[in-house]
């Protein structure tokens, strides 16, 4: 069981120059439509083109002629503009990308774009070398920098790729990253968290301001209580037995739940109720309470199940982190959830190495993202002990202060360590300390989320659509915050 999510939509809008008509810019056309649809494959995202719209014919003055040009699917005017823009909004796209195919039409490009209000990509293949005195077929690059200028004068954000060909490696390159963009993007846009009871007593430091989100974001919390989870759980222990068997089944592929015991349908049957909880409220993330009352409720923590619900493809934050599981899920968006994030605490310096970092959590990460060499297993008490796998990390937090947020991205590797308990994993940086004060000095907290690959790209791009200042270790850190 998993919570719906929409595969990115990506909506395709190819612009010419309308009294431009050598057959270079056609051409280009067929090579960039043939190119995307290719990656709509290859980077599992659905595509949404204007082939089919009511284009119409034009007359264009051009010297002492009047050409009339019959429609095509390109997008060549105003009009065709008002034509997308009304298409795009009824097929609900996340992001635009609009290709020059030769000099473009900058006020139409604008128009979409401004009219849509999604991430935009630009880009146009690079010309070919002029042949002599004859007029050039494209001037492609020319049309972007003016475009460009349309872009800022109607404030629309967008994002740009390098004038290349399109076999050009950088030209993918850039593509995918914009991809990741959008999707953190509308993940971002489309947060709705479910808040499951109430913050431990002491824990501060996750405190949120639930209206602001909602004002400055449009992020909406959703809050329920203990005792609606309990009497969930208690009719999914009454009604689906099969599906608890199946899930404890599940549960066991890869790591070791002897020691549970009987308790093994309890955490299965709390984890099948929490994710029913987000479905029946059409949340994308969870954050809950986990030091009391589930534990008072059944004598078990629910640690292990938070990180299976996780692997699930449903980030899930403990300690009622609001701001995690804002982060988390923008976190697997950015990978298109192909893999688990994981939210921790930074938590000591390597005892030997000055660049290294302990990030440990009491046992709630996802079993997938384990060290395949270690054998893991649940606790007696229902928390996962295992070290998480070698590779590259993309740590990240959003935050907030005195109404400013700021989503921090940093980059590290992880590496082997001194053995702890719960789940861990140490992360080596390239200067520790630029990392530490960044935290202490805020608006951050102990708590991280880490997604293995590096996005930091994807969200430093993000936050420019996203109205946050983008954070990272490089960046000064300001020691003094107004009161």
């Amino acid at each position: 069981m998993e919570l719906m999510r929409r595969r990115l939509k990506l909506g395709i809008a190819v612009t010419r120059r309308d009294s431009w008509n050598a057959p270079q810019a056609f051409e280009n056309y067929r090579l960039i439509m043939k190119k995307v649809k290719e990656f709509s494959k290859r980077y599992d995202f659905d595509l949404v083109t204007t082939d089919r719209l009511p284009f119409q014919d034009k007359e264009v003055v051009f010297g002492k002629k009047t050409l009339r040009i019959e429609a095509d699917t390109l997008l060549t005017d105003y009009e065709d503009a008002l034509v997308a823009a009304r298409y795009f909004k009824q097929e609900e796209i996340d992001a635009l990308f609009v290709p020059f195919c030769n000099f473009g039409q900058e006020e139409a490009v604008a128009k979409l774009a401004r009219e849509l209000s999604v991430p935009t990509l630009i880009w146009g293949p690079r010309d070919e070398m002029p042949d002599g005195l004859d007029w050039r077929p494209t001037d492609t690059q020319c049309g972007l920098f003016a475009a460009s200028k349309v872009l800022m004068r109607y404030h629309v954000r967008f994002t740009y790729i390098e004038n290349c060909r399109i076999s050009d490696p950088v030209f993918e390159q850039q593509f995918a990253s914009f991809l990741g963009t959008a999707r953190i993007v509308a993940a971002f846009r489309r947060l709705r968290i479910l808040q499951i009871s109430v913050r431990p007593q002491q824990f501060l430091g996750v405190m949120i301001n639930e209206a602001e989100l909602l004002e400055k974001y449009n992020i909406e919390i959703v809050p329920v209580t203990a005792t609606e989870l309990f009497d969930t759980v208690r009719k999914v222990r009454k009604e689906k037995q099969d599906e608890i068997q199946e899930l404890i089944q599940d549960m066991e592929r890869g790591i070791d739940l002897a020691r549970l015991g009987d308790k093994k349908e309890t955490l299965a049957a709390i984890e099948i109720g929490i994710i029913e909880l987000a479905c029946r409220y059409r949340c994308t993330s969870i954050a809950s309470e986990c030091w009391h009352e589930i534990l008072s409720q059944y004598d078990i923590s629910p640690c292990f199940l938070f990180g299976d619900i996780n692997d699930r493809g449903i980030p899930c934050a403990c300690e009622l982190d609001i701001h995690a599981a804002v982060t988390a899920a923008l976190a697997v968006a950015a990978n298109n959830y192909t893999a688990a994030s994981f939210t921790a605490d930074l938590t000591i310096r390597h005892p030997q190495d000055d660049n290294t970092e302990l990030l440990w959590h009491c046992g709630p990460f996802a079993k997938s993202l384990k060290e395949p060499s270690v054998p893991g297993y649940v606790t007696e008490s229902g928390q996962g002990f295992f070290p998480l796998k070698k590779g590259g990390l993309t740590v990240l937090r959003f935050d907030g202060a005195d109404g400013e947020y700021r989503c921090f991205a940093g980059y590290g590797e992880s590496v082997e360590g001194p053995l702890t308990n719960g789940n861990y994993v140490w992360l080596t940086v390239d200067d520790w300390v630029k990392w530490e004060k960044k935290f202490i000095y805020g608006p951050y907290i102990h708590h991280v989320v880490g997604i293995f690959g590096d996005f930091r790209k994807e969200f430093e791009e993000a936050c420019r659509y996203l109205d946050l200042v983008y954070d990272s270790p490089d960046i000064p850190e300001r020691k003094e915050r107004s009161l």
